[in-house]
């Protein structure tokens, strides 16, 4: 090949990436997104179910493994507002259950309906494709946003009801049959840039969702919240 000839395939390829890369960032973008709406049209299919069937949802995250699980149980499921309540009552458990012997514990379980998996209109087990991660989690029982240990989160060992280590924490959202979801901001983010994403946020009492085109602090997720009540006709 002549320099000609060399320098004429160099601006060729030059070309050809400067076309490329911005259509794989795009591409990329797009996966995002549909991956953000998927949790969107997720909740919201949840919202639904829940008052139709009176039944409580909840969906794990498994943010080290970046997978989620759907559970199904009973309607007066148990949640806490800040990270001491939900501390204190997983001590008094251990506590309580410690107490017991093999028989009174088998009983205790056996008297409980615990959340289920589903197994038959919707997926239980959920995988967030390649490339993606969920980037964080926030709900008032954890008191911050919960990462993943890859992002620099500090993931707590998840105890089952017998005190033994199953594997690293779970995180759980809910919903609940009188339309009342608890507060949840999740980011969704590019797993080799995770500063870039999108936000999922659903509202407390409400269960209105909000998709963000960028990631929103979980202390700024409030601003739905007005600073005044209405005024009051006297």
């Amino acid at each position: 090949m002549t320099l000609m000839e060399v320098m004429v395939v160099i601006a060729i390829l030059v070309v050809l990436i400067g076309v490329a890369v911005p259509a794989i960032s795009s591409l990329l973008d797009l996966q995002l997104r549909r991956q953000a709406r998927d949790l969107v049209m997720t909740y919201q299919r949840l919202h639904d179910e829940a008052i139709l069937q009176n039944v409580s949802f909840r969906i794990g995250y498994d943010l080290d493994n970046n997978t989620y699980t759907i559970e199904a149980g009973e309607p007066g499921a148990l949640i806490f507002d800040n990270p001491d309540d939900r501390e204190e009552w997983e001590d008094q458990l251990r506590d309580k259950l410690a107490t017991m012997t093999d028989d009174e514990r088998k009983a205790w379980k056996a008297a409980r309906k615990p959340f289920e998996k589903l197994q038959e209109r919707i997926k239980e087990d959920f995988e967030i494709p390649g490339g993606i991660m969920i980037g964080g989690i926030y709900t008032p029982q954890y008191g911050e946003m919960i990462q993943p240990t890859a992002l620099g989160g500090d993931l707590e060992d998840q105890l089952d009801d017998e005190g033994n280590v199953v594997g690293k924490q779970r995180i759980w959202t809910y919903i609940f049959p009188n339309g009342f979801t608890e507060h949840t901001v999740i980011w969704v983010v590019d797993a080799d840039e995770p500063e870039n994403g999108y936000t999922v946020e659903i509202e407390p009492l409400s269960g209105a969702i909000h998709l963000h085109g960028e990631l929103v602090d979980w202390d700024d997720s409030y601003d739905f919240v007005p600073d005044e009540g209405p005024e009051l006709a006297l």
